[in-house]
């Protein structure tokens, strides 16, 4: 009798552990389930906003060379009204570049997420951390700092040119004047202002710095891309 009892206390017991050990395991499973669909979703996250700041970057490149080009016209022995109109016809633009530094701000609200609600932890790859680490805070602050400095040689441009030049910006301002008149007068007027000419040349320095970072900040992005489609392909 004790036999039996024994036998069957001993076939209950397994049958616990069994129990236990089942019901572990598919929690554990469902667990690397659901830990996998949040890894996807932020991969997938990621992605997007890669392809937002993809737009972005390129857009701003597109600009920015642009307002290197406007310089160089007027930064040249000779201004060239026709390659200048080719670059834009519209005396706006060019006073923009004269008055108004561009800020950089790439869409970030994915990443900022990610990291404020803790979901970057679901992002099994190094290198995948690392890409978006030099991205969103080395590479950006490189971009930003020039940002900074053409504010500030703004703020003197602005000053120097209300002071010794400001028949400039009301030309910009009369209907009347159009592009080539104010485009001569603003040639004139660099040509004639050695303070003025030296301003824009450093301004010309920082935008043709800002553009080599730009594409370093492209070219991380572009690694970041390439890194998160190896690691969404199936093995």
């Amino acid at each position: 009798m004790e036999k039996k009892n024994f036998f069957r206390y001993l076939f209950d017991f397994i049958v616990i552990v069994l129990g236990i050990s089942v019901s572990f395991w598919f929690n554990q499973v469902s667990i690397k389930s659901n830990d996998e669909k949040d890894r996807m979703r932020v991969l997938s996250n990621i992605e997007m906003e890669v392809v937002e700041l993809k737009n972005y970057c390129n857009d701003r490149l597109t600009t920015w060379n642009q307002d290197i080009k406007i310089y160089d016209e007027f930064l040249s022995d000779e201004l060239n009204i026709e390659a200048l109109s080719s670059i834009t016809t519209s005396k706006s633009r060019i006073e923009y570049n004269l008055i108004y530094y561009r800020d950089f701000e790439p869409p970030m609200n994915r990443y900022n997420s990610l990291i404020n609600s803790g979901d970057i932890r679901y992002i099994k790859s190094e290198k995948i951390k690392e890409l978006l680490t030099r991205l969103h805070t080395f590479n950006l602050s490189n971009i930003k700092t020039t940002v900074a400095y053409e504010k500030a040689l703004k703020e003197q441009l602005i000053a120097l040119m209300t002071s010794a030049h400001s028949e400039v910006f009301i030309a910009g301002n009369n209907n009347y004047k159009g592009l080539e008149s104010y485009a001569d007068l603003l040639f004139q007027a660099i040509d004639d202002n050695p303070r003025l000419k030296a301003n824009l040349l450093v301004q010309m320095k920082y935008f043709k710095t800002r553009v080599y970072l730009l594409n370093q900040y492209i070219y991380v992005l572009e690694e970041l891309e390439t890194e998160l489609a190896l690691v969404k392909s199936p093995a």
